[in-house]
């Protein structure tokens, strides 16, 4: 035997396994239905029968009015609001201290009234503030009393509460201030000593003052950084270009490109600017000259003099200048270092004035929160004092006074429920714990938690009574007749090493399986594909076949099987030219002796080559020894299992002992199949079966069909 599957755990899978549970127990429920509706009427009986069994109760009722709120002012710090939320009162009218009191107000009042239990329910009118008070007890006139008394009581409770809360606000409030005022003098001490030790004054305008100075500090650094950037990155005659600049700018008003300090006009700077501008000159004047002298004129030669003579001074000049720019380029390092550390200087004395202003900025806006903190406590006081005297507000008084008690049964509806839900309780464990016990499958996936066998195809119940009528060849029943197709398929195209099988066995595990419909109209939809086949009914002691397609002849496979007659004689054609039917015949006492002869064993090589396909519908495995008989002689055994039907546990033992037998299963049928599973998602799209047939158009001759094609090349005949 097989090991079951594992199950899945992917998140559609775990899905489709609850919605089946679910499915599982709306089928229980519907077929047992009558168990949750027994214990539901035995509980509400249990709970009608307390009820009536206990001692008759008087009902009084009364209304009270709870509206109220102690307002102290917009800066006032207590408020009554939550002693008069709705919830609470409640609960204050059914507390111990009022049912107490109550108690002993009637004591005082009625003496001669003995004692009893009574119990208020108290329920608030949606939107009022109007509560409605119900008092059951077992003496009519003590009842009354007692609401009455209750009612009172829960006033006095109530105005108590209101002075005492008064003077609780008083006693606190008046404690935080003294805690306020000690505070508010500690702060106004410390501020003193520290204005004692730090000029404020000074220490504010010093603090302006080196903020001033630091900034003017860093202006001048980054005016000496440029010039040192400038004077390391440009050449000499970029720097004189950018003094040249500097007072065209200055005239313009406007900030000259790379400003930096300027250069003096006299020195090596000015005397290499002028031989520069000589150079210039001269060399204008010989161009002018040599356009009507010859090179070698006098004029020319002598320009020519002057300006090597000025070229020889620019380089010397040139030499002083670079000189002293570096000079200058180290001079403005110099100042930045100075710079830099008066900048630091000043930044830690600007630190420290900051710091010890923030100080006594802290401690001046703690003794000013100490102040409004002490003034607004004061005010709260003086309102609570007025609260005291003035009245708050509040209206807490009876409405009407407890009505004369009436006979009642208390819980009535409360009893019911609690016995509708004990019984429905009691009944949906039952369906759980048969659920438990009962372990038939009623889902794809449940039989796949249970078997790994391959799955040939699904057979959906038809929603018809009495017995399913055998498929047509254009059968309305669109799904019922696509699902046998699929199972034809799967035996078309299994997997299979060498020949393929050719003679099918069906067979279940106990009776009213729905085998012998699933053979008959397997062999239907074989035959509608063109193969010929040959229908066996191999149940020799309950075969039904006759009756599904009709046959007069009462003769058939037992009097083939007791060699009466020849099988020839007894096969009859039905109304598809290529299915015939090899009825039961006779009934005999011993079939699975008959079967095991050798002359069963002739008949079946007899006519193995004269059909495509031979379908033997035989009896349940579990009712009798014929098929585990017969099943090592065929090819292959098709096993049927109808859901919600069959018990796992007979399916087992049934399937072991096939596989004991050495019997081929190549997969199961599932018969019975609810359709309206998530799991079974074939054949749901109806527009695919509406559509109007096509007119065939005839095959050429000579031409072979295609399906018969594909069963040679898969090695065996359709």
């Amino acid at each position: 035997m097989q090991t079951p599957a594992l199950e899945r755990s992917s998140p559609a899978t775990v899905t489709t396994a609850i919605i089946t549970r679910l499915h599982r127990y709306k089928a229980l429920l519907l077929r047992r239905w009558w168990i949750p509706v027994l214990t539901i009427c035995l509980g509400l009986f249990v709970g009608a029968w307390m009820i009536y069994q206990a001692p008759n109760a008087f009902l009084s009722t009364s209304k009270m009015m709870v509206a109220g709120k102690l307002n102290l002012s917009q800066n006032a710090v207590y408020s009554e609001d939550t002693n008069n939320f709705y919830g609470t009162q409640i609960q204050l009218m059914q507390s111990d201290e009022v049912r107490q009191g109550a108690e002993a107000l009637v004591r005082a009042t009625h003496p001669e009234l003995p004692q009893a239990k009574v119990t208020v329910s108290v329920s608030q009118r949606p939107r009022t503030s109007i509560f409605e008070l119900e008092a059951v007890g077992t003496t009519p006139d003590y009842t009354q009393l007692y609401l009455n008394a209750a009612m009172q009581k829960y006033v006095d409770v109530k105005k108590g509460m209101r002075a005492d809360e008064g003077s609780h606000v008083t006693t606190a409030i008046t404690e935080q201030l003294i805690q306020v005022e000690k505070d508010l003098r500690n702060g106004e001490d410390e501020m003193l000593e520290y204005q004692k030790d730090n000029n404020i004054g000074l220490i504010q305008g010093e603090g302006n003052s080196a903020a001033a100075y630091l900034v003017k500090l860093n202006q001048e650094y980054a005016h000496l950084k440029t010039e040192y950037d400038l004077l390391s990155l440009l050449d000499l005659d970029q720097n004189l270009d950018r003094q040249q600049a500097t007072p065209r700018a200055a005239e313009n008003g406007s900030p000259a490109p790379n400003e930096g300090m300027p250069f003096a006009d006299v020195g090596p700077e000015g005397d290499y600017l002028k031989a520069k501008q000589s150079v210039q000159l001269l060399k204008a004047q010989r161009d002018t000259l040599a356009k009507d002298l010859r090179p070698k004129h006098p004029k020319i030669t002598k320009l020519n003099d002057e300006i090597t003579q000025q070229e020889n001074l620019i380089q010397l000049y040139r030499e002083d200048a670079v000189e002293k720019l570096e000079t200058r380029r180290k001079s403005t390092g110099k100042q930045m270092e100075n710079l830099q550390t008066s900048i630091s200087e000043w930044e830690k004395k600007a630190l420290d004035l900051s710091q010890r202003l923030a100080a006594f900025n802290r401690i001046k806006d703690k003794v000013d929160r100490q102040k409004t903190l002490y003034d607004r406590l004061t005010n709260s006081l003086k309102d609570v004092n007025v609260s005291q005297v003035v009245d708050g507000g509040d209206q807490v008084g009876i409405m009407e006074s407890a009505t004369a008690p009436v006979s009642v049964r208390p819980g009535l509806i409360k009893s019911l429920l609690i016995g509708l839900g004990f019984g429905a309780f009691v009944g949906l464990l039952i369906l759980v714990l048969l659920d438990r016990i009962d372990d038939r499958m009623a889902s794809f996936t449940e039989f796949q938690h249970q078997f790994t066998e391959n799955i040939l195809g699904q057979i959906p119940k038809e929603k018809t009574k009495g017995k399913v009528s055998l498929l047509q060849p254009d059968d309305a029943r669109h799904i019922f007749a696509e699902s046998y197709r699929n199972v034809r398929s799967s035996i078309f195209f299994m997997p299979y090493e060498g020949p393929r099988p050719k003679t099918l066995l069906i067979t279940s595990a106990v009776p009213n399986e729905g085998k012998s419909t699933i053979s008959a109209n397997l062999a239907i939809t074989m035959a509608l594909s063109g193969a010929k086949t040959l229908l066996i009914d191999g149940d020799l002691r309950r075969g039904a076949l006759r009756e599904a397609f009709e046959i007069q002849s009462k003769i058939g496979f037992s009097e083939v099987l007791k060699q009466e007659v020849n099988w020839r004689e007894v096969v009859v054609p039905t109304s598809l030219s290529s299915l015939f039917v090899l009825p039961r015949g006779n009934t005999i006492s011993q079939p699975s002796e008959h079967l095991l002869r050798e002359s069963t064993d002739a008949f079946l090589k007899d006519i193995y080559n004269h059909y495509d396909y031979i379908i033997i519908d035989s009896s349940p495995v579990l009712a009798a020894d014929d098929t585990t008989s017969l099943a090592p002689k065929i090819d292959a055994t098709l096993f049927v299992v109808r859901l919600s039907y069959t018990s796992a546990r007979l399916t087992k033992k049934a399937l072991e002992l096939l596989y004991n037998r050495q019997v081929n299963v190549p997969g199961v049928i599932l018969n019975y199949v609810d359709t309206s599973l998530p799991e079974y998602y074939y054949y749901q799209y109806a527009e695919y079966y509406n559509t109007p047939p096509a007119t065939p158009t005839p095959a050429p001759t000579g031409v072979e069909d295609p399906l018969r094609a594909a069963g040679r090349e898969h090695g065996h005949r359709v």
